[in-house]
């Protein structure tokens, strides 16, 4: 099991009227839909030898992507469009539950294996 399927993610949903900008910090790991419409979508700038480039794509409905170069995203809406995004969990909550879900892995009783019998009154505990 993936410390990532222990938390659900949060799923946000941006709704663009047509001409309208939307601006976004996106984690690597993030998901992103569109669930309707067409957005020219502008991912964070790169370095290309000695100049800055940022690629521009036309996403079209139904385009689905994940978030390779964390960094600042924006997009344009060319029609109404619906940007759905689906959030990585931070790093912190996907270790708790790595943790959690591993001490109960541990403590867990196998089928056929024999419960420790409990220590006796007045003792330490085993």
């Amino acid at each position: 099991m993936h410390p990532d399927d222990l938390t659900p993610p949060a799923t946000v949903t941006h709704t663009l009227a047509a001409g309208q900008c939307l601006s976004l910090h996106l984690r690597r790991g993030d998901r992103l839909w569109l669930a309707q419409g067409r957005l020219q979508a502008r991912p964070p700038a790169q370095w290309l030898g000695e100049r800055l480039w940022q690629p521009v794509a036309v996403w079209a409905e139904g385009h689905q992507d994940r978030v390779q170069d964390a960094g600042e995203w924006q997009w344009q809406a060319l029609s109404a469009a619906t940007l759905q995004l689906q959030r990585r969990a931070t790093l912190g909550s996907r270790l708790w539950a790595w943790l959690v879900d591993g001490r109960a892995r541990l403590t867990a009783r196998w089928p056929g294996r024999p419960g420790r019998a409990p220590s006796p009154p007045g003792t330490w505990p085993r």
